[in-house]
């Protein structure tokens, strides 16, 4: 996730400077070289730990570059008023395969082991690279790529950022859900372990939960036309911490499991309509570089996941994720009374 922090600025503006269906189409090769040069040293036998860190040095750095591309390429391909049913069945994927993948790669590596289970990788980045190849947005509208430095188009990011409010809202409560609330998913089996006192099969179903949530709150908005997109967006995020801060205190399985279900479906409005917003408010020739600045913002993370860790060394699990979704969810209030773009109100016009 470092990759996130570090070059999000920069992966944005490189969104905007080259044709984002050629950009796409590298990241994938890079990837597909990547996972291919893994696979042999598997079977060679010669996998030493260092090689897994630089090849998910190697995938963090493609993510990061290939989220703003991806994400800002919707806003050429489909008009605005289809951008949030897009994000929605994006958001559908991901969390379709974030859900999955875990199950398919366990099934894999004791059926076919470590070896067989990377070639199955290799296929499904060959099959992405191909897909790619076969895009087609002629009918899309025609961006034209801008001039001057990295350094000029950085500023100008910068810049649009603070002339923007509903840009700069949504940055604020993304920063402050990646640091008080998306932390919760490192505590979730030590709860379960040592609070709830259930095995690895009920710890799954538990973890399961937030995805499902998801799932079902995306496939909702993505067959529906929303227009309070911003309350959406600030509601999903509210009721991600409200939810969190009881599952930190339930006892209960059950109502812990119920808990979960009701954090996922605050992330699909969460999740969708961030994007989403930050796309309509900004011009298409910037588009990536909006979106570099929220990977920027999500980059964060690793910062929340460090504190929650180190909480919950001294007081207890639950005492540390009842007191950063407490204080997330007290703070994120204080931001939708401070800016009304957060309510639907007053929104900015595109900078």
């Amino acid at each position: 996730m470092a990759p996130q922090f570090l070059l999000g600025l920069l992966a944005g503006s490189l969104a905007d400077r080259f044709p984002k269906k050629w950009v796409m189409i590298g990241l994938q090769t890079v990837n597909l070289v990547a996972c291919f040069s893994m696979t042999l040293m598997i079977f060679a036998g010669a996998v030493q730990s260092w090689h897994t860190f630089v090849y998910m040095l190697i995938r963090g750095t493609t993510w990061t570059v290939d989220f703003p591309v991806r994400r800002s390429y919707y806003s050429e391909i489909f008009e605005t008023t289809m951008l949030a049913n897009a994000m929605s069945l994006e958001s559908v994927a991901l969390t379709g395969s974030s859900m999955l993948g875990p199950l398919l790669g366990g099934s894999l590596i004791s059926l076919v082991g470590y070896g067989g289970t990377y070639i199955v990788i290799v296929a499904m980045y060959l099959v992405g690279f191909i897909l790619l190849l076969s895009l087609r947005n002629e009918n899309g509208p025609r961006v034209p790529l801008p001039t001057g430095s990295v350094t000029t188009h950085l500023v100008e990011a910068v810049r649009m950022v603070q002339a923007n409010r509903t840009i700069w809202a949504v940055l604020m409560v993304t920063i402050l859900m990646n640091l008080f609330g998306f932390s919760y998913w490192q505590l979730v089996p030590v709860i379960a372990r040592d609070v709830l006192e259930v095995g690895s099969t009920l710890y799954g179903v538990l973890g399961a939960a937030p995805g499902l949530g998801s799932l079902s709150g995306s496939l909702v908005i993505a067959s529906r036309q929303v227009r309070r997109q911003v309350t959406l967006f600030s509601l999903g995020a509210t009721l991600v911490l409200a939810a969190l801060f009881s599952f930190a205190l339930s006892p209960v399985y059950l109502l812990s499991l119920a808990l979960l279900l009701v954090t996922g479906v605050g992330m699909s409005g969460f999740d969708t309509m961030q994007s989403t917003i930050i796309l309509q408010a900004t011009p298409l020739g910037m588009s990536g570089r909006a979106m570099g600045v929220l990977v920027l913002a999500i980059g964060v993370a690793p910062l929340g996941t460090f504190l929650v860790g180190q909480l919950a060394e001294v007081i207890g699990p639950q005492a540390a994720l009842a007191l950063l979704t407490g204080t997330g969810f007290l703070v994120l209030n204080m931001l939708r009374w401070r800016f009304p773009e957060l309510r639907d109100r007053a929104l900015s016009e595109k900078y």
